[in-house]
């Protein structure tokens, strides 16, 4: 992958206020999803070519919008702010609580805000699309901007996908945003989408190209569909990573070698160290909690920087990088300065 053109801000001035994430039920462990799934493969496969021991399904009357109210109200605490002085809700998934209207507008009601709130869908990466947005509102002149990325993608799984079922969960992570001074905080975020791809993972059916039928629901099209290979989404989700991670990198006049902290979308650990060392980024300054929570789709970076607070990886001065990789195909990229 090559840019010909950068989208992004340079050094928009905007800072992380608060953090917070939220994980639903008692986890489950692989032994446990084995005995109540009928798909081939072993506790040993999937620890050591998924990276995964155990996730979290939510209860059925949780949606999205309730595990991101929670994600959301730790993140506002931590802020020291009130849900009040919130500018703008962005919620960010790829299972929201309805195809209309915006779960966002269920999680002002629910954390007792004012502000206006907003859907944003692109599937994996639909946080990191949502964190380049919230920085332009508050480079505009917004004081504080809420980002929750929250998935309950356990319902969009076949119960024989030996692919992807023992992959998906639930979970959600929030960060609160603010002005800071130029130089510090977010430095350069950049996004990437190739459309020809979209068909190459979809979930079919449920909106206006395919709505809700007894045939849709027979054939099992309201769930993840892959189309090709998993080597080649396998590789492809390395490839814009890498890129991407790169040409933040560059952005900012940094090797990527010199990254203090990899935040990378948790999708299957192979990626993950694939990526981290294409960047020449040691594995332990890798943050990785796709061993406890599997792929939590838009959740996934905002839990894992959550995680990273609370266990005292992240120290002032730090370059810290996110990147992600999804459907559609997307990915973006965002370089932050510890403050």
């Amino acid at each position: 992958m090559s840019f010909t053109k950068t989208r992004g801000m340079k050094n928009p001035g905007i800072r992380i206020l608060g953090t917070g994430s939220y994980l639903p039920g008692e986890p489950i462990t692989n032994l446990q999803l084995l005995e109540n799934f009928s798909i081939d493969t072993t506790d040993k496969w999937i620890r050591e070519n998924l990276g995964i021991k155990q996730r979290h399904f939510a209860k059925p009357n949780l949606a999205a919008s309730h595990l991101g109210y929670e994600a959301a109200r730790t993140a506002i605490a931590k802020a020291g702010i009130h849900p009040k002085d919130l500018d703008r809700i962005i919620f960010c998934s790829s299972t929201a609580d309805w195809t209309s209207p915006a779960a966002a507008s269920n999680v002002q009601a629910l954390l007792g805000a004012n502000c206006p709130a907003e859907d944003k869908q692109v599937a994996c990466s639909s946080f990191i699309f949502g964190l380049d947005h919230a920085t332009r509102l508050i480079a505009t002149g917004l004081r504080y901007v809420l980002v929750i990325g929250s998935d309950v993608k356990s319902r969009f799984t076949r119960e024989n996908d030996l692919r992807l079922l023992p992959i998906f969960a639930d979970g959600a992570g929030a960060v609160v945003l603010s002005a800071c001074e130029k130089n510090e905080g977010f430095l350069f975020c950049e996004l990437w989408t190739d459309g020809t791809k979209v068909n190459n993972i979809i979930t079919p059916a449920g909106g206006s190209a395919m709505p809700a039928s007894m045939e849709t629901v027979k054939k099992n099209l309201h769930t993840v569909q892959m189309n090709v290979d998993g080597k080649q989404i396998f590789n492809d989700a390395i490839d814009a990573m890498t890129a991407l991670s790169l040409q933040v990198c560059k952005e900012i006049g940094i090797q990527s070698s010199e990254i203090d902290l990899l935040i990378p979308h948790q999708a299957n650990i192979g990626i993950m160290k694939a990526v981290a060392d294409n960047l020449n980024i040691p594995l332990e300054k890798t943050i990785i909690t796709i061993t406890e929570t599997a792929n939590i789709v838009s959740a996934t970076l905002p839990y894992s920087l959550d995680f990273a607070y609370r266990t005292n990886r992240i120290q002032k001065g730090m370059h810290i990088l996110l990147v992600t990789a999804g459907a559609g195909y997307s990915a973006g990229a965002a370089i932050y300065k510890e403050i």
